[in-house]
């Protein structure tokens, strides 16, 4: 008999070491999954923008005409060939906290995607504005990719030369 009580004492026992041992795991497990969800949030803002900039920067390096004047705004005109071979005027712009494409017919495409809802990832434009240029110089992209469910934002910014303005298309070369 009394070998049954020793038996139950000891299951309690291990029973109440393995439950002290699931409690102090918990945290570090839920903090783990927490970091986890954190770079996985990271990385799909950071691919976003590197898409996004890429494309952009490749456009409006490409711009077939030198700007009248200075770019500021949150839009912006370049020109390129359309699929029959004529030039024809595409526009950026943001609408609804997303990045979309203005093409040469008037269809809108979005570049930043057109997911709505607390998993969406926010296309802000940056500070004072999504373009800005003076005369001549080169143009300035500054952007935020936010996510709002996890409260994080990634600021970018970078600077492209448009090749019409860099060799003054229509200019005599001296």
């Amino acid at each position: 008999m009394r070998r049954k009580g020793v038996i139950l004492l000891d299951g309690l026992m291990a029973l109440f070491l393995i439950s002290a041992l699931v409690m102090m795991v918990l945290p570090l497990a839920g903090s783990w999954l927490s970091a986890l969800e954190r770079g996985r949030t990271g990385t799909k803002l950071s691919e976003t923008w590197l898409v996004t900039m890429e494309f952009m920067v490749e456009k409006i390096m490409k711009n077939r005409h030198i700007a009248a004047a200075g770019v500021r705004g949150n839009s912006y005109d370049y020109r390129d060939f359309t699929a029959r071979g004529t030039e024809g005027t595409y526009r950026f712009f943001v609408d609804r906290e997303k990045l979309k494409l203005q093409l040469y017919n008037d269809n809108v495409q979005p570049l930043t995607g057109e997911y709505t809802g607390p998993e969406a990832y926010a296309f802000l434009p940056g500070r004072p504005s999504l373009f800005r240029q003076v005369e001549g110089g080169p143009v300035t992209i500054s952007f935020t990719m936010h996510h709002q469910m996890m409260g994080m934002d990634r600021d970018f910014e970078t600077s492209v030369i448009p090749y019409a303005e860099f060799y003054k298309k229509g200019e005599v070369y001296e």
